[in-house]
């Protein structure tokens, strides 16, 4: 049997295999070790139980806010884990389809086996939140913008916004610079974004009519404690750890083999979108999967032009990371406790090996328990991974 065929058999039969293990994860992982979970819920439930209106942070992602509630009141977290877990599936596909002009099935497998491979972006995306779902719509609007298909587009950006309001940023650099196959005027990029920015906008009125006009919903919780070398410490060794320890070695071999001409105008726009998400992240570097967007543009850089034996060990090291996680640092916690805060308050170089994101999957799946009342049906309901509609 010819080679290549039997390499393209063996990848997708491994990508069926990782799939399958996902929705397995999404049926056994309940509501997950989020703490932004149950709030998302709880303003689908406040609205539709007595028409309150609240938020589940401080600015409020409404689209999956409503989506994540609605699946999770009247169907329960399998239903909730498993379109959240499909939207991160369709989106890595549709992204793909969008940046590349010369579509390889094979470059498309060994795509979508690279970011399913990656902790970060298979483990994260097993449970109720909102970034595969933003970043769905991020890729059908960038789809129907390659097509030139603006009002399509338009539509799907805005929702991208409405699930997490700093993809405004990613659709911004999208419409401007994304010129591989059109030639639109800067006043025609400057009316699809203003149309874009103002359907965006308008999931957030309620919060901003809530707030009495003010804009104080924008901001949000910052460890700015230790200052700016504390923020910087932080998204370093953060920004490390979502690529992997050796990984993010690899990446940066893998960026110096490409020379000039492999820098087009796709592959820019790719490094602007991936420095945006890191000063982003800088602004704020809290949870690693605020990094996803940019990972995710590394390796469509990476299976598009980085050399197969450097592609390949990335695959490997990010599994080998579902086993065993090598660590550097030894991070102390103002509170080591399960359900505290993650503040940590100082750290010292101590290398060991310690398990990995399949452990840690199994270890935290009872940590909704922090944020439940045990005694209640409701919080009983919800660490047995149950729809949240109780029947009298």
């Amino acid at each position: 049997m010819n080679t290549k065929l039997t390499e393209k058999y063996l990848i997708s039969f491994l990508i069926v295999v990782i799939i399958s293990y996902g929705f397995y994860l999404c049926f056994i992982g309940g509501y997950g070790s989020d703490e932004d979970t149950l709030p998302m819920i709880y303003v689908f439930e406040a609205k539709l139980h007595d028409g309150r209106f609240v938020s589940s942070r401080f600015t409020g992602y409404p689209v999956p806010e409503i989506g994540i509630g609605f699946l999770s009141y009247f169907f329960g977290s399998f239903a909730a884990n498993s379109i959240t877990f499909l939207f991160h599936l369709i989106g890595l596909i549709i992204i793909y389809l969008s940046i590349e002009n010369k579509i390889s099935f094979r470059k498309l497998i060994l795509f979508l086996i690279l970011c399913l491979s990656s902790p970060i972006l298979f483990f994260e995306n097993l449970e109720p939140i909102d970034y595969s779902w933003a970043f769905l719509f991020f890729s059908i609007g960038t789809f129907f913008y390659s097509r030139k298909t603006f009002e399509l587009a338009i539509l799907s950006f805005g929702f991208a916004i409405g699930s997490r309001l700093n993809f405004l940023i990613f659709v911004m650099l999208i419409i401007f610079f994304f010129n591989f196959n059109q030639n639109l005027s800067l006043r025609k990029k400057t009316i699809i974004f203003f149309c874009t920015f103002v359907i965006g906008g308008l999931f957030y009125l309620p919060v901003w009519f809530h707030n009495n006009f003010d804009l104080s919903w924008l901001s949000s919780a910052r460890p700015t404690e230790q200052g700016f070398f504390g923020l910087f410490a932080r998204f370093s060794y953060k920004t490390w750890s979502a690529l992997g320890f050796i990984q993010f070695f690899m990446i940066l071999l893998g960026f110096k083999y490409l020379t000039k001409k492999d820098y087009d105008n796709k592959i820019k726009l790719l490094i602007l979108l991936i420095i945006s998400n890191l000063l982003l992240f800088l602004y704020i570097p809290a949870e690693l999967s605020y990094l996803q967007p940019a990972i995710i543009f590394i390796y469509l850089i990476t299976v598009s032009s980085f050399k197969k034996y450097i592609l390949l060990s990335l695959i490997s090291l990010n599994f080998l990371n579902w086993g065993v996680n090598l660590q550097f640092l030894n991070i102390q916690h103002k509170d080591s406790s399960i359900c505290a805060p993650k503040h940590a308050i100082s750290a010292n170089f101590d290398f060991k090996i310690t398990p990995g994101a399949v452990q840690n999957f199994f270890d935290t799946r009872k940590m909704i328990g922090c944020w439940v009342n045990e005694e209640t049906i409701r919080g009983q309901r919800i660490l047995e991974g149950k729809s949240l509609k109780i029947y009298k």
